[in-house]
């Protein structure tokens, strides 16, 4: 006996009648019980869809039929529908967030159809006019309230490009206009279930450049509104961000801005401080942040990504790629993260992340774009891999019997090479599933570059893409079941007759033969449901000039459910840690944390079932590295050795982020880091990269000294009177002309009194006195000298500036950067474990305008851009070990505060920023 593969409706109250949940007979053993139906439609299938809580599907087909199942594509029939409904559907809408709810869009006229059932039943949905074909989704979704929906009309009748926008509050029954002439992206809710830092009733609308153009923002359902960009052509919700994008160079560019609130935008900074990228981009998907549980059992939600955007940087037929840029966390500062990522003429981009397993995506770059662009040769596509969010990547390795010798990760001359997004019918799971914890598949070749689709062999990676191995010659469809425990192929080049499948991670393969009417089937498409949980799979293609659609049922293949115990021995699952396959990094630390997963042993015969939930075990915060940062705004990365990351360097001819001095920050100005936390990383503690540098405003290094004339020497006159009044506390009975009287009588006597004399007796209170009076006054004059020294050194010769550094102050100051003391940063012979090496103009430009290998290069920069008249070096301290092996700038690490001076005021140009 065996699942049906029904379950009962939570909310249903129903009583007799079929019970569809009960268990039925199968046929057990690892090559039996799998089963396939065919079902011949009236037109290829279009589009088809899985409700996300039911065992059922729903499929459209070209010619806009609509057809059900409700055994997750084992069986199919025609949509129940009302009384009164079209014939043709142009679009199946199902509700993002309550599961069971679909909507059936009519292609003509205004009657469409809604089910709240998973398509079991169906009732009529009157819209108040045609959909507007260039604006699709026609209906928009709120994420908390499924009786509100936004509705883009076509406005103007049969043939009109105009469309207009409706708002229901009562699940269509009735509508009411919102705003009567929309641009391209029509309105949206902006409030979504990774978002709730918009208003509930928040609802953005670009208007069509003849109403005036921009994109606008209401919270009361546009009887007033708040327009965030004006002349804005379009608009993106895209994880927990508003992207809008406004022409710019008249029309020739685009500025993008950003919001997180629906209230104010930012613009977009992209390298180089421009605002405007080509307008041909593609918004890529963002990164989700992951729920983590602890050992404690408590729950941790991980921060998601930034936003990742490709942006054509050519666009010549046949040479179409583009750069891809990533955020930061809150979507304004853009880095480059990879050059010359492909893409097709229709905008799809070779892109691709690998689902449940965080940072890890692939993309496709073009390895020859100067020989593509000249028309040389055709584009010669390589693929790589990151695994911490985009801040480093890598080439595809490949293990086993490969034709040349692999060079991957480092060098992609021979390294695995897949085919990406731009040759995919079934954009859903193209490389991976949500449900199939560190298992991807892909079609491609070892070698130099991407070679033709009809060479390529199926390849399998268990580690979450850091290592593959041929799983299948030849190009293979591919999905994953079960979990993961489930894997069925189909040749995607010839007609096929047979599916195969592999119950233990493809080291063996079975087959299952099609039913007569699907023989010798071109497979247009093979899938199952979004998070790959089910054993039931569906195939669509043309067999003999006719289309087909064909169940495949693999619920009888494992005889009994698997079982998760404590015991490693005794459980059917094991503990998978995604790492980084790199022997620079040791910890097995990806973005901050160690991390494990539960999923099936391979050689298991069980099935894991729909009701289990992977669970991502958090087993330890690491500290933070190298490995945690990326490079900031404005900086790239050289290449690394030995594994290791490379430095972060400024690009040639630009600045590192920087705030401005202004009315709320007089005192000093701030310069971003080269590096940057990655979004996603949860590191604590450890190294720090990303520590901003304070220089002083111009102007305040001048007050300050002013400042502290005036006060040190009343600090010192108060310090001796504190002294001598400690001293005349101590001893109030003793006088100063005492001093003459004892004094005289040793003086006349040319000799020493002796000890417990009646004159030793005397004098021997005033010496202790005088003695503790001297050592008072004179160490806080001391301490106050060598502090004043120490504050005044950026206005001192080198030399002076070296000594007062060696000599610091026991208060104020002896503390270096990194929290030790610099009295006791000392060698075993008591002498300085470092030498003193302060900035000369040169590097003091460097730091301020940028890192250059040639100090003089940035002077001439600082010339160039006027921001400085005269730029000086002060007290800017670095220390250089001893050891003649670590000697030397490369070795330099600042211990002490790092403030550059400026003598002169800003130029007219930086005033006025």
């Amino acid at each position: 006996m065996g699942r049906s593969g029904y379950r009962r409706v939570p909310q249903s109250q129903c009583e007799g009648g079929s019970d569809l949940a009960a268990p039925v007979e199968r046929v057990c053993g690892r090559a039996g019980g799998v089963q396939a139906h065919v079902v011949r439609p009236d037109a290829p299938i279009a589009d088809l869809q899985f409700f996300r809580d039911a065992p059922h599907a729903v499929a459209r087909t070209e010619r806009g039929a609509v057809l059900v199942s409700l055994d997750e594509g084992g069986r199919w029939a025609p949509l129940d529908a009302a009384a009164g409904a079209p014939a043709e559907y142009a679009a199946v809408l199902l509700h993002p967030v309550f599961a069971e709810r679909a909507f059936f869009v009519p292609r003509h006229g205004a009657v469409g159809l809604v089910s709240d059932d998973a398509a079991r039943t169906t009732r009529l949905l009157r819209l108040p006019a045609a959909p507007a074909p260039a604006l699709q989704p026609a209906l928009r979704f709120h994420p908390e309230y499924p009786e509100w929906l936004l509705f883009m009309a076509q406005r103007g009748g049969s043939g009109s490009a105009q469309a207009e926008a409706f708002v229901s509050r009562d699940g269509g029954a009735s509508w009411d206009p919102l705003v009567p002439h929309v641009g391209a992206a029509g309105c949206a809710f902006l409030r979504s279930e990774r978002s709730k830092r918009f208003a509930r009733t928040a609802v953005v609308c670009a208007r069509h450049p003849d109403s005036g153009g921009g994109v606008a923002v209401s919270e009361n359902w546009f009887r007033s509104e708040h327009v965030l960009v004006p002349n804005a052509t379009d608009f993106a919700l895209v994880g927990r961000f508003l992207l809008i994008s406004q022409d710019a160079d008249q029309g020739r560019a685009l500025a993008m801005h950003v919001s997180a609130d629906g209230r104010s935008a930012a613009q977009a900074q992209f390298p180089g401080g421009q605002h405007a990228m080509d307008p041909a981009y593609t918004v890529l998907e963002p990164e989700p942040g992951f729920d983590y549980r602890d050992a404690d059992g408590r729950t941790h939600t991980a921060p998601g990504g930034g936003l990742a955007l490709h942006v054509t940087t050519s666009a010549h037929p046949g040479a179409e790629w583009g750069a891809l840029y990533t955020s930061n966390s809150n979507g304004t500062y853009f880095r480059r993260a990879l050059e010359h990522v492909n893409r097709d003429d229709a905008g799809l981009v070779d892109f691709e992340r690998v689902r449940a397993l965080e940072g890890v995506a692939l993309a496709n770059v073009v390895a020859n774009p100067e020989r593509a662009l000249a028309g040389g040769e055709p584009k010669r596509l390589r693929s790589m891999v990151t695994v911490d969010g985009g801040a480093r990547w890598r080439y595809l390795r490949a293990t086993g019997a490969t034709p040349c010798h692999v060079t991957a990760p480092q060098r992609g001359d021979c390294a695995l090479h897949l085919h990406g997004y731009t040759e995919v019918s079934d954009p859903e799971n193209i490389y991976s599933a949500a449900g199939a914890v560190g298992l991807a598949m892909g079609v491609g070749n070892v070698g130099a570059h991407l070679g033709r689709l009809g060479q390529a062999d199926t390849y399998l990676s268990a580690d979450g893409g850091v290592t593959w191995a041929m799983t299948r010659k030849g190009p293979m469809w591919h999905e994953f079941g079960d979990h993961g425990a489930l894997i069925v192929v189909a040749d995607r080049i010839h007609p096929v007759s047979v599916v195969e499948y592999s119950l233990d991670r493809g080291r063996s393969w079975l087959t299952l033969p099609l039913p007569h009417d699907a023989h010798s089937t071109r497979v247009d498409a093979l899938t199952t449901t979004p998070d790959s949980s089910s054993r039931r799979f569906v195939l669509h293609g043309r067999a003999n000039g006719r289309a087909v659609l064909v169940g495949l049922d693999f619920t009888g293949a494992q005889p009994r459910v698997c079982k998760l115990s404590a015991s490693s021995a005794d459980s059917d699952f094991e503990r998978f840690a995604p790492h980084l396959a790199d022997d620079a990094n040791p910890d097995r630390c990806l973005l901050g944390r160690k991390a494990e997963y539960f999923r099936r042993k391979p050689a298991q015969a069980c099935y894991v079932g729909g009701e289990f939930e992977p669970v991502r075990q958090l087993t330890h915060i690491c500290e933070c590295t190298e490995y945690d940062y990326e490079c900031n705004h404005n900086f790239v990365r050289q290449p690394g050795h030995n594994g290791a990351p490379g430095k972060c360097v400024l690009i040639e001819g630009m600045q590192a982020p920087r705030t401005n001095c202004s009315e709320t920050h007089r005192d000093y100005f701030v310069i971003e880091s080269a590096y940057r936390r990655i979004p996603q990383s949860v590191c604590r503690n450890g190294l720090v990269l990303d520590r901003p540098t304070e220089v002083w405003c111009p102007g305040k290094a001048r007050t300050v000294a002013i400042f502290w004339a005036l006060v040190l020497p009343v600090a010192f006159l108060a310090l001796a009177y504190l002294g001598y009044k400690r001293w005349r506390d101590q001893y109030p009975y003793l006088r100063l002309e005492d001093l003459g009287e004892a004094v005289r009588p040793a003086l006349q006597n040319l000799h020493l009194p002796r000890r417990g004399s009646g004159a030793a007796r005397q004098l021997e209170p005033l010496f202790t006195g005088a003695v503790a009076t001297a050592r008072a006054v004179g160490g806080a004059a001391k301490e106050s000298c060598l502090w004043a020294l120490d504050k005044a050194a950026p206005y001192l010769p080198h030399a002076i500036q070296r000594w007062s550094y060696e000599h610091p102050p026991r208060w104020g100051g002896q503390r270096s950067l990194d929290g030790r003391s610099r009295r006791g940063i000392r060698r075993s012979d008591g002498q300085s474990r470092f030498t003193y090496r302060p900035l000369n103009t040169s590097e003091a430009a460097g730091r301020v305008f940028g890192s250059y290998d040639d100090g003089e290069q940035a002077l001439e920069f600082a010339d160039d851009v006027d921001d400085y008249d005269e730029v000086e070096a002060g007290f800017n301290h670095f220390l250089d070990e001893d050891d003649p092996e670590h000697s030397g700038e490369a070795d330099a690490t600042v211990v002490d505060r790092q403030v550059l001076f400026a003598n002169d005021e800003l130029s007219d140009d930086e005033g006025s920023r």
